[in-house]
């Protein structure tokens, strides 16, 4: 039986992505930037990101959405994920409520960690999600400094409701993919100010030419 992942991708995508690669991304993507007009240094800068990443989840997820929760490390010999993780606990799960799979990714410019990786699938309601706590997490994961509980791996969720895949990669930005631009135009056009000024022309020109094909 095909996992969740493999499904999520049957049901809402177009084209299926490379099994070898870790990175997920659909056609109609939006990437947003966390960090302003701040710096790490500046005060306040970890609760604007945690302002803008919790505002662009709770618009992305309503609370009866179905979530896959997918989590990914790189891991090498036997090592494998803790199942009293700071992630596991967060979520009040147990090994036995997750289901586990090996990648093997090969070399790429988009899955620049090659080799052997562990995945953890988990299904839950978006309202069960502690989101503002791992979203905080996914924040400090270069910051040891801040003496904060950070996700270190790559963490993603996909919204099997509507088919969004929702991506923190860390406290500079987050990207929101969807396989048509429907789906995420609402937030295109609701934080429109947010979204990362390096990317806005492609941005811009993929749901200008989008509504232009429709009408």
């Amino acid at each position: 039986m095909p996992s969740a992942l493999t499904q999520f991708f049957q049901h809402h995508a177009t084209n299926l992505p490379d099994p070898r690669l870790l990175h997920y991304e659909l056609p109609a993507w939006i990437r947003f930037d966390l960090q302003g007009p701040l710096s790490p240094k500046d005060a306040g800068y970890f609760a604007q990101v945690l302002h803008r990443a919790t505002t662009l989840f709770a618009a992305a997820f309503a609370p009866t959405d179905e979530v896959l929760l997918v989590y990914q490390e790189h891991r090498y010999k036997r090592h494998r994920i803790r199942s009293n993780s700071y992630l596991f606990r967060q979520l009040g799960i147990r090994k036995r409520d997750v289901t586990f799979q090996k990648r093997w990714a090969r070399p790429s410019q988009l899955a620049y960690h090659e080799g052997r990786w562990i995945q953890a699938l988990y299904t839950t309601l978006a309202a069960r999600i502690p989101y503002r706590t791992l979203l905080a997490a996914i924040s400090y994961q270069d910051f040891p400094d801040q003496n904060k509980t950070a996700i270190h791996g790559l963490f993603y969720f996909f919204n099997q409701t509507t088919g969004l895949i929702f991506y923190m990669y860390d406290d500079r930005g987050i990207l929101v993919s969807s396989n048509t631009p429907e789906i995420t135009r609402p937030l295109y056009q609701e934080y429109n100010d947010w979204i990362l000024d390096f990317d806005r022309g492609t941005i811009d020109a993929l749901f200008s030419e989008a509504a232009s094909t429709k009408s």
